[in-house]
């Protein structure tokens, strides 16, 4: 009777281990499926004016709803859904007058928000360099997945300004692009 027990436990044994390999074998499947999917955001330009800005205040320079049709790019892509989003570049650019530098911003940040949730901030600059016309933002690499989802979020810049502006109105582009983690359906 012992080896009949036997003989029915051993292929229940294996069949079990079966079932976990391949259990585990589709878990790394599905993340060797994951993949990025890039997505530049519109332009923002903005102004700003002389007279608006106080000396070594934090201002508050660019608010801007975006829309993003998250329902689309699954759509489109045929996906599960879409996982970790962040942010891959944000960039502050002089537009015109061109001859004007950052010389007069000390540090810039950038947060988004959504309706019920708060401000989260994905890039910032400390230093500024006062001779360039474009200011490479550092991403904190947050996951900005819960902000985006309902396809249309706020983006906010906020800078450190020091006056005299070199010119009575600077216009300036906020250029920023995301990355989505995606998997198949």
């Amino acid at each position: 009777m012992k080896k009949i027990n036997l003989l029915r436990i051993i292929p229940m044994m294996v069949a079990m281990a079966l079932a976990v390999v391949v259990v585990s074998s589709c878990d790394k499947v599905k993340d060797l499926a994951e993949f990025d999917i890039p997505y530049t955001l519109p332009d923002a330009h903005f102004s700003i004016d002389s007279v608006n800005y106080l000396p070594k205040t934090e201002q508050l320079l660019l608010q801007q709803t975006m829309t993003l049709n998250v329902d689309s790019i699954i759509d489109a892509n045929n996906l599960d859904g879409i996982g970790e989003t962040q942010f891959e570049y944000v960039r502050l650019e002089i537009e015109t007058p061109t001859w004007v530098n950052f010389s007069w911003l000390t540090s810039a940040r950038v947060t988004v928000s959504a309706q019920g949730l708060a401000e989260t901030q994905v890039a910032e600059i400390t230093s500024v360099s006062p001779d360039g016309r474009t200011a490479e933002l550092q991403l904190s690499n947050t996951d900005v997945s819960s902000t985006i989802s309902n396809g249309s979020f706020v983006i906010k810049v906020y800078g450190n300004v020091t006056p005299p502006l070199p010119a009575g109105t600077i216009n300036l582009m906020l250029k920023s692009k995301i990355k989505m983690t995606v998997q198949p359906l």
